[in-house]
Order: C-alpha cells, then structure tokens, then sequence
C-alpha cells in the first residue's frame, strides 16, 4: 500500500470528497441552500487542512491538488450562499473529481491489484465518511425546519448503508489478502487488538446503527435518527481511522 499521502491529509481528502459527492446527490430543491453552504464551508476548511498536512512532505502537485479543492469549495460555499444551484453544482463535481484524483494518486505504486483495490477502498471510504455525516447533519436539521420533506433524510440514510456494505466488502477483501500473506505488509504485527477493534467497533456497530436509523426514518421519526447517527458517526470515524492506522501496518486497506 502506498504511504506517500500523510494519514491527517489522507483522511481529510476522504471526508471533503465524501461531502462534495453527497452535495450532488443531496435534492436541493427540498432542502435550503444554507445547509449546502454550510457543507461546502466544511469541505474548504477539510481541503484546507490536507495542503498544510502535506506541504510538510508532499510533492508540490499533490499541494496544488488539494489547493484547489479548497478553492472549488470556496467557489460552492460562495454558490450556495447565492442561491446558485447552477455554480454551485458544477463545483461540487469538480471536487469530487478533485478529491478522487488525490485518493487514486496516494494509492499509486507497487502491485496493480493491490493499487485498484486501495483506490475502491479509499473511495468507499469517502462516500461513507460524507454519507454518514451527512444524514446526521440532516437530522439535525429537521430541528430547525420540521416541515422539511423527509425524503433528504431518507437518501442520505440509504446512501450510508450502501457506502457501509460496499466499504465493508473491500475491507474483508483487503483482509483477506493480508492473512494470505500476499499485501506485502511492511511490518509483520498489524495488531489482533486492533483488528478486533476495527471490526467490531468500525464496521459491526455502525451496521447496527445504520439499520436502525433507516427503520427509524421510514417511521419519519428525526428525532430518534439523529441520534443514532450521531452513535454511527462516531463509530465511523472511529473504525476508519483505526484502519487508516492498519493499513500502514498490514500493506493494504483494511
């Protein structure tokens, strides 16, 4: 697995381009343009964080990269507080595109099989990092504009529970490869201790709170969702940070 991105870098690039993603899927007309603003201010100051991180060791295109990212996220942060669906779309894509060249770029390297795969995983890895933020910040939202349709709620939710399944998948393949010993891994102690971890607490227990943050949707109850998906961002962002940690050591995206 390729290391030439630092891991605070590699994980804001992650969740600024898991963000720009749900921005498009998100249906603006039934959900105010402050909402997205306040996503595409959130995305700058991610991309932001990511040039610093790797100014420090990083080639200067890599900089440019994520430089530019915070920029389109300025662009849509500017867009959206407009009212500006028209800009602010295009922008949101271009991040994206952004985003994924960056993720394709730091898993470049080594055997080809083993690149593609850390390439889905740290895509994966976005979309459930930004899906699952997302829905929560949606659910909170619901605090402030009751009357909004729950049909936003119902998308991210469902998004998040896909990005989960897929990211689970490509974690079990990568896995997989370790204990084959075929990942290449640069140390031989990628801790059972924190395989359980990763396991249990990063991908078990968000399935189980997503699950019932969907039933809870589907009863149109906000309220409850909300806070079982701030329970499932927590757990997200736990699990990806301990692979993010793993991988380093196992030589694959776990």
């Amino acid at each position: 697995m390729a290391t030439l991105m630092p891991m605070l870098a590699d994980f804001a690039i992650r969740l600024s381009g898991g963000l720009a993603a749900m921005l498009l899927v998100t249906p603006w007309r039934q959900v105010p343009p402050k909402f997205f603003q306040t996503h595409s201010q959130v995305l700058m100051a991610l991309a932001v964080l990511a040039a610093l991180d790797m100014a420090r060791v990083g080639p200067t295109s890599a900089v440019a990269g994520a430089a530019a990212l915070a920029a389109l996220g300025y662009v849509s942060a500017v867009a959206w507080g407009l009212g500006l669906p028209r800009v602010g779309l295009p922008a949101d894509a271009a991040a994206v595109i952004a985003a994924s060249s960056l993720l394709a770029w730091a898993s470049m390297g080594g055997d080809p099989t083993l690149s593609a795969l850390d390439v889905a995983g740290r895509i994966s890895s976005a979309l459930l990092l930004g899906s699952t933020l997302t829905a929560m910040l949606l659910g909170h939202y619901y605090l402030t504009a009751p009357s909004m349709s729950i049909v936003p709620l119902e998308r991210a939710v469902a998004w998040a529970v896909a990005a989960m399944g897929v990211r689970t998948l490509l974690a079990a393949l990568g896995l997989g490869l370790y204990m084959s010993g075929r990942a290449g891994a640069q140390t031989a102690d990628a801790s059972g201790l924190f395989l359980a971890i990763r396991w249990g607490m990063g991908v078990a227990g968000p399935i189980l709170a997503m699950t019932l943050a969907w039933k809870t949707t589907r009863m149109r109850s906000t309220q409850s969702a909300t806070g079982i998906l701030y329970i499932a961002m927590t757990l997200v962002l736990f699990g990806e940070l301990t692979a993010l940690i793993l991988s380093r050591r196992a030589g694959v995206l776990l």
